[in-house]
């Protein structure tokens, strides 16, 4: 009976110390650390390259990020990587949002997860016009990239513009209001191309336009992403002034725009067409 007795106390001390150890082995598993923080998205953007692209022959564009009380440095981080965020270019942002400190980070990633909590400010600094490079005085002095230019883009026009500053589609129907309205960069590439891949990479995407207008000798350099650049980046106030106001009707002036990749350098050419309604 001594002997059953002692078998018993000896498996149930076995079996208590198994679990303690599993216990142990539980709360000394490394976890995912969740913390909320506060940081900064800058108007400008950057170039980064993917890991794997060892020649950087792909650049693509990017965010700067800085994060409050770490360090006060401007970090590179791409478009989609803080979830439920959406950037547009020329806007200051300060965000608060979930950062997720990964335990077990894959080896070919990143060791942090971001996801918005709030918008906290949001503030368009100075528009999404850029500084034009000194040795670009005309159309022609514009490089373009490898294989360039080729027919991708396309847009809508002419628009139509009456006297009380409405726009209209080339089909008559209204479009939002001059601050508004977006130019939309329709990709018509023929899918049976046989660079058809090769033109859908980050280098054949349209991310810049250079705008020569008919009412300027000046090229500006605009952004031209989020399917297309904004109707205001360009034309002017005083340009649209001169459509409503002094254009005539059925007149009709034209615009060219250079489009460009995140290196600046053009892709394609287009030419968009206002007609006084």
């Amino acid at each position: 009976m001594k002997t059953i007795k002692l078998f018993f106390s000896t498996l149930l001390v076995v079996i208590i110390s198994a679990i303690g150890m599993a216990s142990c082995n539980d709360d000394d598993e490394l976890k995912d650390k969740v913390v909320v923080i506060t940081m900064s998205v800058s108007e400008n953007t950057d170039i980064m390259y993917s890991l794997f692209d060892d020649n950087k022959e792909n650049p693509v564009e990017c965010m700067l990020v800085m994060e409050d009380g770490v360090d006060q440095t401007w970090r590179k981080m791409s478009f989609s990587y803080i979830e439920g965020f959406t950037y547009e270019k020329g806007h200051r942002y300060k965000l608060r949002a979930k950062k997720t400190i990964l335990a077990n980070p894959p080896a070919d990633g990143s060791a942090w997860k971001y996801e918005l909590v709030e918008v906290l400010e949001d503030k368009e600094i100075t528009g999404p016009e850029l500084p034009v490079e000194d040795a670009i005085k005309s159309e022609a002095d514009i490089v373009y990239e490898e294989q360039c230019p080729i027919e991708k883009y396309s847009v809508s026009s002419p628009l139509f513009v009456d006297g009380n500053g409405k726009i209209y589609s080339s089909e008559g129907n209204e479009r939002p209001s001059y601050k508004n309205c977006r130019i939309y960069l329709n990709n018509t590439l023929d899918p049976t191309d046989t660079d058809w891949v090769r033109f859908n990479s980050t280098t054949y995407m349209a991310r810049y336009a250079y705008v020569i207008s008919p009412l300027s000798d000046k090229i500006r350099l605009v952004v031209a992403s989020g399917g297309g650049p904004m109707l205001k980046y360009i034309v002017t106030e005083d340009d649209f002034r001169y459509m409503t106001t002094t254009l005539k009707e059925k007149e009709q002036i034209t615009y060219v725009l250079i489009l460009a990749n995140a290196n600046k350098r053009g892709i394609q050419k287009l030419e968009l067409a206002f007609e006084r309604k």
